[in-house]
């Protein structure tokens, strides 16, 4: 191994060492190449992939809004009180017009972008004006057809003239009859062609002066049906394309509504003035798309705020005077879609930082293992070179060129992999995060050997961890890290991660985005999980010797030398060396595994806890309003693929108790099925017999029923009574089994009545609509959907059944249909899995610092005449201690975050369910004893792989040698 300082003096040729040194080492190098490309790799995609993720739905916001929310929407009025008719005749001018357009199209500035030639401005009438038209249709007979005219700029580029002539300016008799076009589908409808007039009244209302406007020509606008349905253009105003039947709710909410056809004719923008002699008078319009592939999911909030200013402050007063026709008013629904995605955003941004520090957290302590492992593989060569003469500045020098050679490339290319895999908009954190880590992976080394090798020693000290005691320094920083984790939970237990419910009320205020809020969340309440995994650490660290020590005791009268052996050395060096470090990374990167998997399964099991409350079954059917179920409709659906117990019910949302509480959800049941199926859904079961009383009872006895808690407490947790009152019957009641859901209620408060309890009570019911089924709920593995929906569409088939079936499956996939959720809870498995992979790069780096060693024990072992069976009992005993004892910690401590954290955490964001159903981490088996379990396997395969391969007599020659 060539030195680092020559006995003559001179230095070595750095070039020459860093070859001679990657020369004699290349496993180890390639090894440390892929770690750092990884690790770069993970720090460099994680902030892209959110930002992907957050593009992603933003996008999906704006393409789930309707088109009025998608623009940019203006308008500037031209009634009657806005200004004298000379000021408005010039207002609703096409110049004035495409000035006003103009100006606000240029106040407009990033993050906001507008999309190019998707424009739709122009001048309508500011209410739909009655046409008292006897040729038009009418679906009311007495409710008159409504029409707007607009004047829009750019007709001619998105229609084509089929019929007749475009409509021009000509105006006559003061502007009392104008031209207009209409599509072909108005024209269809509303029974129009070129040279039919109708009649809209003017604002004095006399109809000696209406405005005739007279059909010109029919127009086709360009593209598809579906193109014209998502153009701009076509959707700026109601009614544009085609007509659209409107309706007027009956007065006293009883009747049937009326309807009346509202639609839209187009007319010459310089016949623009024509409108104001309209009632109410004209109104400028200005609608502009955003070029949503411009802005970025980072950038809502600024693009909110630069809404807000456009419509207030001095923004606003500038664009008032460039526009010059007087004040413009912006709707409000491009706002609320920006806050919409601002609220979710903000919802999932806490939960994601928590596991992108759980994953740096991890990826940091296996770096830095790996550095502290060379650093002790190489620790006589160093010290040897210390000894003859070489300074602490050249070795640390030397090392860090070492490193550099292999770690800089390595984090390059890692870097520039995760750039071109990833599709986010921002590469800043990502090269800080990945030009960190490659930093941190090229001084880690240096900085070890120059904290350990300050002095020169002729020999290092010999490790024994049952014996040694811990300094004041380290006695300090386990203190630290306690109070911190103390802190930490206490935090985010009274603080919380936001919820969805804080983050309506964050973005309502001018809230963050996953960025920012990133940026403003408090670290100390997202690094719980990993403090607390560190204080389990350094507390398993302190108590590690105990067991050690009593082990030694009970194996030192053993008869035979195995155990003693063993667990002596599982005290004493190499172990030593390795287990401080190994046990800190590997139950870091077990309890971030544990939680994330605890997040996971969380999400889980609150989608179906939701999925369950809203169907209340994996099926359920319901009848179309006041309708019962037909005749043998329950044995049809027990015959069903997929359904193994069917119970039917009478349904009431409109029960009374008695001065207790009105809108009581009733459930007239037979008590035996819904038990069972009450039992199958995993609610809290109950005895049917609870429902039905012995038939000695008095008929006028309050009938059992189960009840909500809040009806409970009320008439006292059961010792009192009263009248449930419900169409027809009226039936004294008291609560017998207090439950916090049932099937038959998806929410509020509830009475569940056995249907033969109360025909007991009203023989007069008996077989009546009052208690005939009306709903039925069926439980299955997976009951088949297209069954029930035929076999409902063959019970009803006057009805769109559609809504009548109600599937959990279905109900389910509903909570994870966003963008947001999805991303979210997939970079939340990716992260968990690279935990896990990091867990067993730790075991790989503790086994492979150890192998030398422990081929060579083998090999004596070998050469005292033990056997070979013995000697792997040796090495087994020597290092699963340390293995098993943080396996056990990783899944106790993983097992702790549940109820330490738990409290804090809503994962309702994530998982999509309703804010009136929290979600929390869930404490299921898979999730916490996978990773230990995992860990415990790998790490004995790997020790018995060495033991096959060790014992050797050449592997005594390797003892003192470094491995390659």
């Amino acid at each position: 191994m060539p030195d680092l300082a020559r006995p003559d003096g001179q230095a070595a040729p750095r070039g020459g060492w860093l070859r001679a040194r990657l020369r004699a080492a290349p496993g180890a190098a390639l090894a440390f190449a892929v770690l750092v490309l990884a690790t770069a790799f993970v720090a460099a995609a994680l902030p892209r992939a959110v930002d992907a993720s957050a593009d992603d739905a933003l996008r999906a916001a704006y393409e789930r809004a309707r088109p009025a929310d998608r623009a940019l929407r203006a308008t500037a009025s031209a009634a009657p009180d806005a200004g004298s008719p000379a000021e408005l005749r010039a207002r609703v001018a096409p110049a004035a017009v495409d000035r006003a357009d103009t100006a606000l199209r240029r106040a407009v500035h990033a993050p906001l972008r507008l999309a190019a030639g998707q424009a739709a401005y122009g001048v309508h009438n500011t209410s739909p004006a009655d046409t008292d038209d006897p040729a038009l249709p009418r679906p009311s007979p007495d409710v008159a057809p409504k029409a707007t005219l607009t004047a829009q700029a750019g007709l001619a580029r998105h229609a084509t003239l089929t019929r007749g002539r475009m409509p021009g300016p000509e105006r006559a008799r003061e502007g009392h009859l104008v031209q207009a076009a209409v599509t072909e589908a108005t024209a269809r409808r509303m029974h129009l062609a070129p040279g039919d007039t109708f009649h809209l009244p003017d604002r004095t209302g006399t109809g000696g002066s209406d405005v005739t406007v007279r059909i010109t020509g029919v127009l086709a606008p360009h593209g598809s049906r579906e193109q014209v349905a998502h153009s701009p253009f076509w959707n700026a105003e109601q009614s544009l394309a085609r007509p659209s039947l409107l309706s007027i709710p009956p007065a006293g909410g009883g009747g049937t509504p009326k309807r009346y056809w509202h639609f839209t004719a187009f007319i010459h923008p310089k016949a623009a003035p024509a409108l104001l002699s309209l009632r109410d008078g004209a109104e400028l319009y200005f609608h502009h798309p955003l070029d949503t592939d411009a802005l970025a999911g980072h950038q809502a909030r600024q693009a909110a705020q630069d809404l807000t200013r456009l419509a207030s402050g001095a923004d606003a007063a500038r664009l008032r005077e460039s526009a010059g026709v007087g004040e413009l008013t912006f709707e409000t629904g491009l706002t609320e879609t920006l806050a919409a995605f601002q609220r979710e955003n903000s919802a999932v941004a806490p939960l994601l930082l928590i596991a992108a520090l759980g994953l740096a957290t991890t990826a940091l302590m296996v770096l830095l293992l790996a550095a502290l492992l060379t650093a002790e593989r190489r620790a006589d060569e160093l010290a040897l070179l210390r000894a003859r003469g070489a300074s602490l500045a050249g070795l640390a020098g030397r090392l860090l060129a070492e490193s550099a050679t292999v770690a800089v490339p390595a984090g390059a290319l890692g870097t520039g992999l995760a750039l071109a895999a990833t599709d986010g908009t921002r590469s800043t954190a990502a090269l800080t995060a990945a030009a960190a880590v490659t930093a941190l992976a090229a001084l880690a080394l240096p900085v070890r050997a120059a904290l350990a090798h300050r002095r020169v020693r002729s020999a290092p000290p010999r490790g024994d961890l049952t014996r040694r005691r811990p300094s004041r320094r380290r006695t300090v920083v386990e203190a630290s890290t306690f109070v911190l984790a103390v802190a930490a939970v206490v935090a985010l237990r009274q603080r919380g991660t936001g919820g969805r419910n804080s983050a309506q009320e964050t973005a309502a205020t001018g809230g963050a985005d996953a960025a920012g809020t990133a940026g403003d969340t408090d670290l100390l309440l997202a690094l719980a999980p990993v403090l607390v995994a560190l204080a389990a650490a350094l507390l398993l660290l302190r108590c590690y010797p105990l067991p050690l020590r009593l082990l030694e005791r009970l194996t030192a009268r053993s008869a035979g030398p195995v155990a003693f052996l063993g667990v002596a050395r599982a005290g004493r060096a190499p172990s030593s060396a390795v287990s401080g470090p190994a046990l800190l990374a590997l139950l870091v990167a077990l309890t971030v595994a544990s939680f994330g998997g605890t997040v996971l399964t969380g999400i889980a099991h609150g989608r179906d806890t939701a999925a369950l409350r809203a169907v209340g079954a994996d099926a359920r059917i319901e009848a179309p309003g006041a309708e019962n179920l037909p005749e043998g409709m329950t044995e049809k659906v027990r015959h069903a693929p997929g359904v193994d117990t069917v119970t039917a019910y009478r349904a009431h949302d409109d029960g009374e108790l008695t001065g207790v509480a009105d809108a009581v959800t009733v459930a007239l049941v037979d008590a035996p099925a819904y038990a069972r199926l009450t039992g199958h859904d995993g609610l809290p079961s109950f005895s049917a017999d609870a429902l039905v009383p012995e038939t000695s009872e008095a008929s006028t006895d309050p009938l059992p029923a189960l009840m909500s808690p809040g009806l409970a407490r009320k008439l006292g947790n059961g010792a009192e009574y009263t009248d449930l009152v419900l169409p027809g019957l009226q039936l004294p009641v008291r609560p017998a089994v207090i439950r916090e859901a049932t099937p038959a209620a998806q929410q509020g408060d509830f009475v569940v009545l056995s249907r033969e309890t109360v025909a007991r009570a009203r023989p007069d019911a008996r077989g009546t609509a009052l208690l005939a089924p009306n709903t039925l709920l069926a439980g299955g593995q997976a009951p088949h959907a297209r069954t029930l929906r035929r076999l409902a569409a063959a019970a009803f088939p006057d009805t769109d059944t559609g809504p009548l079936v109600s599937l959990r499956a279905e109900e389910r996939a509903e909570y994870a249909d966003t963008v947001l959720q999805s991303g979210a809870e997939h970079l939340y498995t990716l992260a968990v899995l690279a935990a896990a992979g990091y867990s067993a790069l730790a075991v790989g780096l503790s086994l492979a610092q150890t192998a030398p060693g422990r081929r060579a024990l083998l090999a004596r072992l070998r050469t005292m005449g033990l056997a070979r069976r013995q000697g792997r009992g040796v090495l087994l005993l020597e290092s699963l201690p340390l293995y098993v004892l943080t396996a056990a910690a990783g899944a106790a401590t993983g097992l702790a975050t549940v109820p330490l954290l738990g409290p804090g955490i809503d994962l309702s964001a994530l998982a999509g369910t309703p804010d009136t159903l929290p979600v929390g981490l869930t404490a299921d088996a898979p999730p916490l004893l996978a990773p230990p379990l995992a860990l415990l396997a790998l790490a004995t395969l790997g020790l018995l792989a060495q033991a096959r391969r060790g014992g050797g007599a050449a592997d005594l020659r390797t003892e003192n040698q470094e491995p390659a």
